[in-house]
């Protein structure tokens, strides 16, 4: 009788891992598929490309953002009417009511193609594209499928703008330690690496 009742729960938790396994591959291809057609559809985004010239990485500093409370934020606080001041947001797969898987990479101000005011010296990057990830990563590593993500839109936006990858920071370095943002723990280095690498 043991013997079965252990065989059984075996067989049960198998049937559990199988079900979580195929939908994190369901997941994990949907964002995919998602982001496959927001970088299809970069260079037209609705109104006339700008001439851009730098892109800079941030952070949210904060686990539990989304796009429309970022939205929402900006708009009150900023008084813009354009809301979200980062032209593309990378989700970290927390629980919100949208259930934004991780990885997933939504545009905000490029839509409008107007640029995000969120340097202290925008002269150090003039002309810069903004691209922010949810999360803090101060305090955590950023995850694989969210460093994947922004590696692949960063690369799309260099060969869309002619950017140069000298031209691809962080927000901490464009204004010179000002700032914490992205994160001690964001692996600026790894990330300019492979931005080089096909």
């Amino acid at each position: 009788m043991v013997w079965s009742r252990r065989r059984l729960l075996v067989s049960y938790g198998a049937c559990g891992l199988g079900s979580l396994v195929s939908r994190d591959v369901a997941a994990a291809e949907d964002v995919a598929s998602r982001n496959a057609a927001v970088l299809a559809g970069l260079g037209e985004p609705g109104v006339a490309l700008r001439t851009w010239r730098w892109i800079v990485v941030h952070h949210t500093a904060a686990e539990f953002a989304t796009l429309p409370g970022i939205d929402r934020y900006h708009r009150h606080r900023f008084g813009d009417p354009l809301g979200a001041e980062y032209h593309f947001v990378i989700a970290n797969g927390k629980k919100d009511r949208a259930n934004r898987p991780i990885g997933l990479i939504e545009p905000a101000r490029w839509r409008y193609q107007e640029p995000a005011w969120h340097l202290f010296k925008p002269e150090n990057a003039p002309q810069s594209i903004a691209i922010c990830l949810v999360g803090n990563f101060e305090t955590r590593a950023l995850p694989p499928e969210m460093f994947a993500a922004l590696t692949e839109l960063t690369r799309a936006l260099m060969q869309l703008c002619a950017i140069p990858a000298e031209q691809v920071s962080t927000h901490r370095v464009v204004d010179e330690k000002m700032t914490q943002c992205p994160g001690k723990l964001f692996p600026r280095d790894a990330f300019l690496r492979g931005l080089a690498s096909p």
